[in-house]
């Protein structure tokens, strides 16, 4: 069957579509959690991603020639096998190199480490599809770019179905790109054989065994999370649904990190017992007591000290419990105890009948979309039907001192002006954390007197180590900081990540008005020199990375996890592509009135995924239902992308390369601008329903600009 030319070629495009999407997949985890990720950092990677493989689809224009024999196929799929592995390896020993152990990467050097990662394999990959392009429409002496672009869909199809169902399940990170080097070895050995090639044939089969072998053995995964924790003894690594768990230990403490962040060490007492009796101790009879992550810090043993009926431990991460009960004895199995694994919003949506009397938030600070979801008025909207009379709330942040900058003072005064529509009094307890306390009962700042009448031995949290007046003093100070003149943080409006992404900026006192204002006037030059047809494919790019971007944070606000939605939701944006592109574009008339329709059609998505949006968060406890209708839209979504593609490939006049590397670049440069743009500035400053209604406007725009032009 492959001796046939153009079976051979889509053969090859399948294959680099299922590479290229497992890839993405596998480097946006790792990139993520080595990073610290949030969306800002997600954003960046998917843009670099965009730009560098449709720079890589222009460059090919002029490399054509080199492949016009079945040789160098052969080979493109052993580099293309090869460099994943050597870019996840990359992200570790990139980092290490600019980054001193436990330092932040400020925004440039996320930018400059992701290109320089991720160059190598994603201009090839870009540059392989032009070519591609080229050499199949040569072979069937017509212009078959969207058979490529179809083709290319499948594999990405294929492999993000196997990735996601599969692979994540029975294999860790390099496994699967170990994987992923075979299927390319065997796919070159097909090559070489149906080129009568035997020699090559042996020699390729010997040195991927071999290889493979060495990588194995090696154990390059170790080795490469080790970089991230020098002078510390790698304990435990493992991917989970949520994230990727690590354990070292360093000395006789053990420290659990989730996705590159730190959570807690085994040995944290002075934490504990401030996590618990700064607001255990202001309700007079706590009986049941709400925990939301954190437990197996040590916490459920401080909560035990107190005469309480139950505990409801939530945790969305069962794997993480799991570790934490493997290497420390902070897990109790007490029958006062409940472990619930699941996202908390969700389960206190669908348990109505759940009253407490003291909740625990114990989780980071809102860096993150994710996170933030627990700091906002619909959270406290959903949670005030949870409590009982004079219930008490905590919930931290870290520890600013008693000078607040500018930024810090908006992250507070957010959250506190949120909690005083909900709460009649609202104090913030300065300690390790700054703790925000909040209640309709009565509030005192006098912790140690609480703990000595209470008669709960602690070790750091009595009257032997805390002074009632110096913590009065620090926060009437700290609260004289706030104000409640600020705008409210919300789930679809999340102000206090967008806060939080202008501290961590500010933090770096670096200019990035002029390193944003060059990438921009760079993308301007470009767009300025487009054609109309590809001008509207830059805007359909634009609008589907952008439209992806907000169904994943959607979902993410909705359910509290995109770790591994993440790769279904693109999986299935794939199965739309190639459905749009190999089948739809097929009962569609090609002409540039049918492309300027559906430029209107994007507009009226957009505003379909709008209402679809407001419906959905009211309904999250109907799982099925919505998860469904999440991957509907996502399916649509891709459906209009590849006709639209389609349909712009049939529309230009050029010759077969210039058409497949100018379209393929117009569509993932505008890809780029869009991720970035929603990522750094709409969702975080405009929120997700008005960042949505921006695109339907700039699609309306654009149909009517092509149908003008085409007139």
């Amino acid at each position: 069957m492959f001796s046939k030319p153009d079976l051979r070629v889509k053969f090859s495009v399948i294959i680099l579509g299922f590479t290229s999407i497992i890839t993405q997949i596998v480097l946006i985890r790792e990139f993520f959690s080595v990073f610290n990720g949030n969306e800002l950092v997600t954003g960046i990677f998917l843009a670099n991603w965009m730009l560098l493989t449709g720079a890589g689809a222009y460059f090919g224009k002029t490399l054509k020639k080199y492949f016009l024999n079945f040789e160098n196929f052969s080979l493109s799929h052993f580099v293309i096998g090869s460099l994943p592995i050597i870019t996840a390896v990359g992200i570790y020993y990139v980092r290490a190199l600019i980054l001193p152990p436990g330092a932040m990467a400020n925004l440039i050097q996320v930018f400059l480490v992701s290109v320089i990662i991720l160059a190598p394999f994603c201009l090839v990959s870009g540059l392989l599809f032009t070519i591609f392009a080229n050499l199949l429409s040569l072979i069937l002496k017509s212009n078959v770019i969207s058979k490529v672009y179809a083709f290319e869909a499948i594999g990405s199809l294929a492999g993000g179905i196997i990735f996601n169902f599969l692979l994540i399940f029975i294999l860790k990170t390099f496994f699967s790109l170990i994987l992923l080097f075979l299927i390319n070895c065997c796919a070159a050995i097909i090559q070489y054989y149906f080129s009568g090639k035997k020699l090559l044939i042996y020699l390729s089969t010997a040195l991927c065994l071999f290889l493979t072998y060495v990588m194995i053995s090696g154990n390059i995964e170790k080795k490469s999370v080790q970089l991230q924790f020098p002078n510390q003894e790698l304990v435990h690594i493992e991917d989970t649904p949520f994230g990727k768990i690590v354990v070292t230990k360093s000395h006789d403490q053990l420290n659990f990190y989730e996705n590159g962040n730190f959570l807690y060490s085994n040995n944290n007492v002075i934490q504990n017992e401030e996590n618990v009796h700064y607001a255990m101790s202001q309700h007079p009879h706590p009986q049941k007591v709400l925990l939301i992550s954190g437990g197996a810090s040590g916490i459920l043993e401080e909560i035990l000290k107190y005469n309480i009926q139950s505990v409801d431990y939530i945790d969305q991460n069962k794997e993480l419990v799991e570790i934490a009960e493997l290497y420390t004895e902070n897990i109790i199995r007490n029958k006062k105890i409940q472990y619930i694994y699941e996202d908390a919003r969700l389960y206190l949506k669908q348990n109505p009948e759940k009253k407490y009397d003291v909740v625990l938030i114990n989780l980071p600070d809102p860096t993150s979309v994710q996170i933030n979801r627990y700091f906002t008025f619909d959270f406290f909207e959903e949670l005030k039907n949870h409590l009982n009379e004079f219930a008490v709330l905590s919930m931290s942040l870290s520890t600013i001192s008693n000078y607040m900058g500018e930024q810090s003072k908006k992250i507070n005064s957010s959250i506190y002006s949120t909690l005083k529509l909900f709460f009649q009094n609202v104090t913030i307890i300065p300690g390790g954390k700054n703790y925000f306390i909040a209640s309709n009962g009565h509030i005192s700042t006098a912790i140690a007197g609480l703990i000595e009448n209470r008669k709960i031995q602690n070790e750091y949290v009595n009257y032997y180590y805390l002074e009632d007046s110096l913590i009065a003093r620090e926060s009437k100070l700290i609260e004289n900081a706030v104000s409640e003149n600020i705008s409210i943080n919300n789930d679809f409006k999340p102000v206090v990540y967008y806060f939080q992404l202008q501290y961590w900026l500010s933090y770096f006192k670096l200019n990035y008005i002029v390193f944003f204002s060059v990438l921009a006037a760079f993308a301007f030059f470009i767009i300025l020199r487009l054609n109309s047809i590809n001008f509207g494919l830059l805007v359909t790019g634009f609008s589907a990375s952008a439209l992806e971007l907000v169904l994943i944070i959607a979902f993410q606000v909705i359910y509290g996890y995109t770790y591994q939605m993440i790769g279904i939701i693109i999986t299935f944006f794939m199965c739309g592509l190639w459905l749009g592109s190999a089948v739809l574009v097929q009962k569609l008339m090609i002409t540039k009135k049918t492309y300027s329709i559906m430029q209107y059609l994007f507009g009226l998505f957009s505003l379909l995924i709008v209402l679809s949006l407001i419906y959905l968060k009211s309904h999250a406890g109907n799982t099925v239902f919505v998860i469904s209708v999440f991957i509907s839209m996502v399916s649509v979504l891709g459906l209009m992308t590849g006709s639209q593609y389609s349909i712009s490939s049939k529309l230009r006049v050029a010759s077969v390369s210039n058409i497949a590397a100018s379209t393929y670049a117009a569509d993932l440069l505008g890809s780029a601008i869009g991720i970035i743009l929603f990522a750094v500035v709409f969702i975080p400053f405009l929120g997700i329903i008005k960042s949505t209604l921006f695109i339907a406007i700039i699609n309306f725009l654009t149909g009517l600009f092509i149908l003008i032009k085409s007139r």
